[in-house]
């Protein structure tokens, strides 16, 4: 046992047992290959499992599904060392036994619990806890394999928690992580209260109620149930809304902002990007998260719009939201998609439904307007036909959705889903991605982002081997569909290399070409294949001008 200087004391503090006392009943033997507290079985694994575990999880069933097999398995984990604790001190205090939790949670490794209030009374059954989790294991894992995350992400210690709470007070303890370092705080924080001193509607509690709780009946879980209660969980909070596991993904970068917008009633909303980087899905997303997906929702092309019947044309949509809601005030969202497109008398009917809306003037406006545009706020800004009014009318919450260029890590993840929707489509289950494949796409330019990395993945279902695509697959999907950049097509940087080179004396042309060759190898990681496209020749072409050169003769 290896303890820093001043840490002695700590073996000591708190209820019995004290962490000293676990130790004192710790045993190992590794002859047997047993390790024991208490004469109960543990195990000792590596820290990577968990975090292998979630990925593999989320990506054979998505992250909602995932999200609710491990909190329970958290939550059945926490009941069971509850059980364990009164079992094995049977004379302990209740008070003793119940705080046991947080030394036993920091004896296996999992985190370092510090306290700041947990305030109990099991006759009346009142509880409320607070506490710092300090070196996660699951946030910190998290961090190691992906970059800053959108939620908090100690799923299975949450449970946990739960779940020995849960057990003393013989009803439902829910605990809940308001910060966590795998998102970008110092350290974890949960609180924990009774199920019934959260809101009355608390999707947290009814997702417990629902799912976690279910004893003994895990088959009884159904994934499409499961994904529909875990997706809504946040209600308006603007938490997740949609089934799609790559809408999902392609929000991630803008959760934060979109929890803000549904918030803020019919607010406009202007949402660049390039094409493909996922703005009608954000569009969507603030819909349904406010409205629900059965209300009106209405996309239009600004170039389509004509002067003088923009008005009518959301007249028409507001009538019919407000037939399918049975004579009520339906909740209409309409998208104007590029509205740099918007003629002058366009834009001026928008300001002045707009101006209506905020003085609240009936017969107006009824829907929340989005605007898009694969422009910049700064290029729209500087337009000079677009109308400043317009234009800031739309800036309160402004999104701009990323390309996927600018975020590499999550390009694996992301054609893993597709795979996952569009297999289906074709009668195959989802192929694997091979570590390769996923190192040859983060280097893929992608300009049209989604569209073009669907299209790519579709064709490697339908040509993958063995159900696994490798790198060697996308090259080949890729290059039948003209997707492969031509190398070193008027590239006026090297033409100015090595003219400034034969300025200064020239060079051998043996060695510029094995230079090539060699730097065009390292590049493709020895795929002779992929060496050869990438400089315009067939492999053969290619294995023979490298053979000529290593010989001595010119190719």
């Amino acid at each position: 046992m290896k303890l820093a200087v001043n840490q002695e004391s700590l073996l000591d503090r708190g209820g019995n047992p004290t962490i000293r006392e676990f130790l004192s009943k710790l045993t190992y033997n590794p002859v047997d290959g047993t390790i024991k507290l208490n004469e109960r079985r543990l195990i000792m694994q590596r820290a990577t499992s968990r975090g292998a575990l979630r990925d593999e999880l989320v990506r054979r069933y998505g992250r909602d599904d995932a999200f609710v097999i491990l909190t329970r398995l958290g939550y059945l984990a926490g009941k069971e060392d509850a059980e364990f604790i009164r079992q094995a001190w049977p004379a302990l205090d209740q008070g003793d036994a119940f705080t046991a939790g947080t030394r036993l949670h920091m004896l296996k490794g999992e985190v370092r619990v510090e306290t700041v209030h947990n305030d109990f009374d099991f006759k009346k059954g009142k509880f409320s806890g607070e506490f710092f989790w300090n070196d996660s294991i699951e946030a910190t894992e998290y961090l190691e394999r992906h970059n800053i995350a959108h939620e908090s992400m100690c799923w299975t210690q949450v449970g946990y928690a739960a779940g020995y709470a849960s057990h003393f007070f013989g009803k439902l303890i829910v605990y809940k992580e308001i910060q966590c370092i795998a998102r970008g705080d110092k350290r974890c924080r949960v609180v924990g209260r009774p199920a019934e001193a959260w809101d009355k509607d608390d999707e947290t509690v009814r997702l417990y109620r629902r799912h976690i709780l279910a004893e003994g009946k895990p088959s009884t879980l159904q994934p499409q149930t499961m994904r529909a209660t875990t997706m809504q969980r946040e209600g308006h909070d603007g938490g997740h809304h949609t089934s799609d596991p790559v809408a999902a993904i392609l929000l991630e970068p803008v959760r934060q902002r979109l929890a803000q917008i549904v918030q803020m009633a019919n607010i406009p909303v202007l949402i660049t990007g390039p094409c493909g980087s996922g703005k009608c899905v954000a569009a969507r997303h603030i819909h349904d998260a406010v409205h629900g997906a059965a209300t009106r929702f209405e996309s239009f092309s600004c170039s389509a719009i004509t002067n003088g019947n923009l008005s009518d044309m959301i007249a028409v949509q507001q009538r019919r939201g407000r037939k399918s809601a049975a004579g009520g005030e339906a909740a209409t969202t309409i998208v104007l998609q590029d509205i740099e497109r918007l003629s002058d008398v366009a834009q001026l009917e928008i300001v002045e439904m707009l101006s209506g809306q905020r003085k609240g003037q009936e017969n107006n406006l009824h829907s929340r307007l989005i605007a898009t545009s694969t422009l910049s706020p700064q290029e729209l800004a500087s337009l000079p036909h677009l109308r400043k009014d317009l234009f800031y009318s739309f800036m309160a919450l402004p999104i701009t959705m990323p390309a996927l260029a600018s975020r590499p890590h999550d390009i694996g993840r992301l054609a893993e889903a597709i795979m996952r929707c569009l297999a289906p489509e074709y009668g195959k289950s989802p192929p694997i991605l091979a570590e390769d494949a996923t190192a040859w796409l983060k280097a893929l330019p992608l300009p049209a982002n989604r569209l073009e990395l669907e299209a790519l993945m579709r064709g490697a279902i339908l040509t993958a081997k063995q159900d696994r695509v490798t790198a060697s697959t996308l090259e080949d999907v890729a290059e039948d569909m003209g997707m492969l950049p031509q190398p070193f097509a008027a590239d006026k940087a090297l033409a100015a290399v090595l003219a400034q080179t034969i300025e200064r004396g020239g060079f051998a042309i043996d060695d510029l070409n094995r230079q090539i060759y060699q730097m065009t190898i390292r590049q493709a990681d020895g795929n002779v294949a992929r060496a050869a496209r990438m400089l315009g020749l067939s492999r053969a072409q290619f294995a023979y001008r490298q053979g000529q050169i290593s010989n001595g003769r010119s190719p």
